[in-house]
């Protein structure tokens, strides 16, 4: 009889995956913004997808990218590490590519969050299907703020914050530029500073004259053969002189279009040449291969501040044929002054509008505490006294642009009604 006592037993045991199988982590990189106030400030507003040439780089390496939601995770298996440094090894002697250890991953950063431009201290008028941010771990340096021991922790911003410095034009797969009429010759290099347009052995890049000696040349660039990534055009006369100006070099993001991505990150796996900066996952192979006790518990960490704005408040008596009397807004952190004209809102209502000249930052829960208080006198003449304790924060969105020449602060609007 089926499943009878007199039928064999079975045995069902654990077995520890093999040591070949598990993986580990080569780096990770967690996102932080002082925007939230939560969380240890962890952000997340990004989606993190590898290029294409990255996926299939990762596949032939058996590497896998785990995606952590404030962050990701890049591991690999130590019984694959010796192929691992053999490929690297490899690609810096061979003769098609820089000399140097140049191997990359490249990342895109795709934005969930609508108002992330808004509450971040970047431009104003950022769009990110023209400008997106670019990091790599060839400028990251430590993070002097952690004294605690524990694991590594790199800044991948030039300084504390990724902010408009970071900031790269955007290109897509074909390109028309405009260039002096002195040009000669366009070039792109890549990264490690390897000339990739023209390719090797093509001719080059053809330029197309203006109507005079003097007019500016155009010049059209296809980049549609490269990777994703970051390039630099240069311009070069006749003797073979570069040309520098306001815009060239040029340094450009080549990413794909549509106008998701918001960020273009680039990991060299370890150090590319023995006077290179930066910090990397693997240690330094011009020598002896490392030893995996030598691989640390290596974090990077991309960081944005929140952009301060200048508050305003728009104080609005719900009383009609009332009026506001000896109204003022008090409070740490800054003093307002209130309009000598009410201001007429798009309802037709007037309001009393209390303005600031010190920006204060955005924060998902703001620590700024301001209370207003004052007199409102009806038609009749009758006063009575009128008091807020807490008067509203500024949002998330909308943020207007600040004034001229300030285009990393904003402006943040507030209706009291009372």
């Amino acid at each position: 009889m089926s499943g009878g006592i007199g039928q064999a037993s079975r045995s069902f045991t654990y077995a520890p995956p093999r040591l070949s199988n598990r993986y580990q982590r080569l780096f990770s990189v967690i996102f932080t913004h002082n925007y939230y106030t939560q969380n240890q400030g962890l952000c997340a507003d990004f989606d993190v997808v590898p290029t294409e040439a990255t996926s299939q780089l990762m596949a032939s390496l058996g590497l896998i990218l785990r995606n952590e939601g404030t962050g990701f995770s890049v591991l690999y298996q130590p019984a694959n590490l010796d192929d691992l440094i053999g490929y690297l090894r490899r690609e810096a002697q061979n003769p098609e590519v820089q000399t140097g250890f140049w191997t990359r991953m490249t990342f895109l950063l795709l934005l969930n969050n609508p108002a992330f431009v808004g509450v971040t201290a970047l431009p104003i008028q950022t769009k990110q299907s023209v400008v997106n941010l670019f990091g790599c771990n060839l400028q990251a340096h430590s993070d002097k703020s952690e004294a605690s021991p524990g694991p590594v922790v790199a800044m991948l911003a030039q300084g504390r914050y990724m902010g408009g410095d970071a900031l790269r034009d955007v290109v897509s797969g074909e390109v028309t530029l405009v260039v002096p009429p002195a040009t000669h010759r366009v070039i792109v290099t890549d990264l490690s500073g390897k000339t990739v347009l023209p390719s090797p052995g093509a001719d080059d890049v053809t330029l197309f004259d203006g109507a005079t000696p003097a007019s500016p040349k155009r010049v059209w660039l296809d980049f549609t053969s490269l990777p994703n990534d970051y390039y630099t055009i240069s311009l070069e006369a006749v003797d073979g002189e570069p040309i520098e100006n306001a815009i060239y070099p040029r340094e450009v993001l080549y990413v794909p279009s549509g106008g998701d991505s918001m960020v273009l990150l680039d990991f060299l796996f370890t150090q590319p040449e023995p006077d290179s900066g930066g910090i990397y996952p693997i240690p330094p192979l011009f020598h002896a291969d490392p030893r995996p006790a030598e691989f640390d518990r290596l974090t990077y960490r991309l960081a944005f501040d929140a952009r301060e704005t200048y508050w305003q408040y728009y104080v609005v008596s719900q009383i009609p044929g009332s009026r506001l009397r000896d109204v003022e807004i008090s409070g740490p952190g800054a003093e307002f002054e209130a309009e000598p004209d009410p201001v007429r809102l798009p309802d037709g209502s007037l309001a009393t509008l209390f303005t600031t000249g010190t920006p204060l930052p955005l924060r998902e829960k703001s620590a700024q505490r301001f209370r207003l208080e004052g007199l409102r006198r009806d038609a009749s003449g009758h006063e009575n006294a009128i008091s807020v304790a807490r008067l509203p924060v500024a949002p998330a969105a909308p943020v207007w642009p600040g004034p001229v020449g300030e285009s990393a602060t904003g402006t943040s609007e507030m209706f009291v009604y009372v």
